[in-house]
């Protein structure tokens, strides 16, 4: 997981146009949120739960109209309705991890019956603050919006090698990528998508779950964090699919436009 005291570095940058609402979307009235409004970002920060003895660090992504709440033991995910005070409601389930690789930062989540409810507020276009109540937990999350991830995100952004601790991660110039970890195998293919994210179609074998058929690979995103690592999401029936990597001969320093301002 990205270390948040240099993620509050990052957040110090100057940003323009990185607020977390949509701007296309359209206004009923002065007083209501934007009809079919949409939240966008990547926010960095901690969660603390009512009877943890740590915090917990987390990621929060805006993608489309959902919202997925990532951290190193589960994750959120769920949807969102704007609200017209700057702030929104949120629906999440919980997706548990059975076997969480945290040394590579490889997580699958699988599906279950826990719901979690949270209250969000913008205190300011960098600063979210979330209380959440379910599942006989509750707890805050208190969030930076990441305004160094990469937009302008394209093809040549992710060609070369990346790597984890025991994996490697090569994709080319068409972005077609094939990798391995410790046995595990996966291929796929990253196409442009918009600004901020890669479409995403992988196919995993002989891991530990999450695999799928021979050529039937499933559909996800891709996009680069401000401390330019690069994230894998995908989801089939009940499971979700997290990985990060890190750069080794990567391009991700292509052009210096690396603001958070483009809209998922």
């Amino acid at each position: 997981m990205h270390a948040v005291k240099s993620f509050i570095l990052l957040a110090c940058m100057t940003c323009s146009g990185c607020g977390a609402l949509d701007e296309s979307s359209d206004s009923s009235s002065d007083d209501a949120a934007p009809v079919g409004a949409t939240l966008k970002g990547l926010w960095i920060g901690e969660t603390e739960e009512q009877g943890a003895t740590a915090t917990i660090e987390t990621q929060v992504l805006f993608y489309q109209d959902r919202i997925f709440i990532l951290r190193d033991d589960e994750a959120l995910i769920g949807t969102y309705v704007v609200e017209p005070s700057g702030g929104a409601s949120m629906d999440t389930e919980i997706y548990t991890y059975n076997t969480p690789d945290t040394d590579n930062e490889f997580y699958v989540g699988s599906r279950s019956a826990n719901r979690i409810e949270l209250d969000a507020l913008f205190a300011t276009d960098r600063d979210l603050f979330m209380n959440f109540d379910g599942a006989s937990r509750s707890g805050s999350i208190t969030l930076l919006l990441d305004t160094g991830r990469v937009s302008n995100l394209d093809l040549s952004r992710v060609r070369g090698q990346w790597g984890t601790q025991d994996s490697v991660l090569y994709i080319n110039d068409e972005g077609g990528f094939i990798g391995s970890a410790l046995g595990c195998q996966w291929k796929g293919q990253l196409n442009p998508m918009n600004a901020d994210f890669l479409a995403l179609k992988i196919e995993r074998k002989l891991c530990d779950a999450f695999n799928q058929p021979i050529d039937s690979p499933v559909d996800g995103f891709a996009f680069i964090d401000g401390e330019s690592n690069l994230h894998f999401i995908a989801e089939q029936p009940n499971e979700v699919l997290w990985m990060q990597f890190q750069a080794e001969t990567a391009t991700t320093t292509d052009t210096t436009d690396t603001t958070e301002e483009a809209t998922p």
